[in-house]
């Protein structure tokens, strides 16, 4: 990043320029895909909201020989994630890999460090299989509003028990 400091002779006013290309949230603000080898990778959603659902969606590779992917069934299945679509992209060739785009729904459940798991299987062959690691860090009830990565929507929040309307206190009497 490159600051230049002006000295006006007219005045004494000061001036400090930022270069365009010093934007900050240009390479943060995608998610990060980082895959560890073949079968497992690390997805880093960056800062979500407690209590709040998502839709996240984001593209990864996989290995042309395994054949087409679908999501493995979980017993019992994770309350908290769910996988709304998965498919190939058309028209990205990456060589030996081909391009998924994954969308999932995403709740945030619990305050500090949030790491959930999909397992995704050829269709030809149960053996070979992908695990997708999501890591996200959750902000507590009036910890701030993150700044959501490209690929990240929220889509509701869920209200705490004791801020519901329905209780079962009757009132006074």
């Amino acid at each position: 990043m490159e600051i230049e400091a002006f000295h006006e002779h007219e005045g004494d006013h000061h001036r400090v320029h930022f270069n365009e290309d010093s934007d900050t949230f240009g390479h943060d603000a995608d998610i990060i895909i980082h895959p560890l080898n073949d079968t497992h990778i690390n997805v880093h959603l960056g800062f979500l909201q407690i209590r709040h659902r998502y839709e996240v969606s984001f593209v990864f590779h996989s290995k042309e020989t395994t054949g087409p992917l679908a999501v493995r069934n979980q017993n019992p299945p994770n309350l908290n994630l769910r996988v709304t679509d998965l498919n190939p992209v058309e028209g990205i060739h990456g060589g030996p890999e081909i391009p998924y785009r994954i969308t999932i729904e995403l709740f945030a459940y619990k305050e500090k460090l949030l790491r959930e798991q999909i397992v995704l299987e050829a269709c030809g062959n149960s053996i070979f299989t992908i695990t997708l690691v999501l890591h996200a860090r959750v902000l507590g009830k009036g910890k701030g509003t993150p700044f959501l990565k490209s690929g990240i929507h929220c889509i509701g929040q869920e209200m705490e028990e004791e801020e519901s309307e329905y209780s079962d206190w009757q009132g006074f009497e």
